[in-house]
């Protein structure tokens, strides 16, 4: 039995073949595979069966081929469009405006506002440079160019 927690998370997608075409093999071989994601999409491309837990309960199994809202609903308890509307409030006022932060070398001309009542996320593979950019807005790091403005 073969047990893989995430192990994707931080793979390009030429690197998720490879891996996809290994775990493949090692099914028609015979083992065993626990493939733990939070990628709904490699369930479908992988599974058999889907256990889906929730707050440390095991809540259901189902097939593979379990449409992905029905998943989500399993995962949360309700229907995703009860809890989170499709429509997007008004942007409030801009409390942070980061424009052109550059610091050589690590990250080149990053620029974004967040806005009240915003919630704004940072992305990338390990090594992009995202923890850099947030410990430079936060003022932790310094950087070449650039400016961070808050509420002006």
């Amino acid at each position: 039995v073969l047990i893989m927690d995430e192990p994707t998370a931080v793979l390009t997608s030429e690197e998720v073949d490879k891996l996809f075409a290994i775990v493949r093999q090692l099914r028609a071989d015979g083992v065993g595979i626990v493939f733990i994601t939070h990628h709904l999409e490699e369930i479908a491309a992988l599974g058999d069966r889907v256990t889906v837990l929730r707050d440390g309960r095991s809540i259901d199994q189902v097939p593979a081929s379990t449409p992905e809202d029905r998943l989500v609903q399993l995962m949360v308890g309700r229907s995703i469009e009860q809890q989170y509307p499709r429509e997007r409030p008004d942007a409030g006022e801009v409390l942070l405006s980061v424009r052109g932060l550059t610091r050589d070398g690590v990250f080149h001309d990053i620029s974004f506002d967040v806005h009240a009542g915003e919630v704004v996320g940072l992305a990338g593979l390990v090594g992009a440079g995202r923890t850099e950019v947030a410990r430079a807005v936060f003022g932790a790091d310094p950087y070449d160019t650039g400016t961070v403005d808050v509420r002006g």
